[in-house]
């Protein structure tokens, strides 16, 4: 069994004499549990279903909150390491350079790195998705189409990422002037606004219409 930490640090405002309001409280945990189940799911099983529980016989999350200097959330997943994990193992010892050497730590790494852009995660290191039947028209199309449903769900992916940041920025501006974001010992990202539904949407919208024109051509 693998252990990872998620920290998140909220500062200024009220954060800085820990406090934090419950509704922003249950936005956070709602976000941090969407935001590493998404990982989690993806990594173990291949799919992240519509509902993101704390547990599934791949993994479970804990809630470790603590209020040390500034307003600090910890949660923490224990991932149960199968045959197919170690064998990823080899495959990410690659991004070793990013100095994440665990297989949920670099998917992480990579998912943060591409939304950061915008973008789903470009890299298939980390996809699970047996062959399924695709819908033929019959224009002669394969009827398995692995790469698409690879595709859809790094897209998914990121817009699960996208969802949780809502919810664990939603004390900015209110509470916290902003929040850092540690993986385990890595400093993942440091957010300064809160993102809104709105954001979201047009990012998933111009990000839809990309791939159409993509395909158009």
């Amino acid at each position: 069994m693998a252990s990872h930490t998620l920290r998140l640090v909220y500062d200024g405002l009220d954060a800085s004499r820990h406090q934090m309001p419950t509704s922003s409280v249950k936005q956070i945990v709602a976000g941090a549990q969407e935001f590493l189940g998404a990982h989690a799911y993806f990594l173990t099983e291949g799919r992240i279903p519509t509902n993101i529980n704390d547990h599934s016989r791949h993994f479970r999350l804990h809630d470790i909150r603590q209020r040390d200097g500034s307003w600090e959330a910890h949660f923490l997943i224990d991932l149960f390491v199968d045959e197919y994990l170690r064998n990823l193992t080899k495959d990410a010892a690659r991004f070793a350079a990013t100095g994440t050497w665990t297989v949920l730590g670099t998917l992480v790494y990579m998912s943060i790195e591409a939304w950061r852009t915008r973008r789903p995660i470009a890299d298939q290191t980390f996809d699970r998705i047996e062959p399924t039947l695709s819908f033929s028209d019959g224009n002669r199309e394969p009827i398995i189409d692995v790469h698409r449903e690879r595709e859809h769900l790094r897209r998914l992916l990121f817009e699960r990422v996208d969802a949780s940041m809502s919810k664990m920025t939603a004390p900015i501006g209110r509470a916290a002037t902003h929040v850092d974001l540690w993986f385990d010992d890595r400093h993942l990202e440091r957010i300064e606004h809160r993102f809104l539904e709105r954001e979201i949407t047009e990012a998933v919208r111009e990000l839809r219409q990309a791939k159409l024109r993509g395909a158009a051509w």
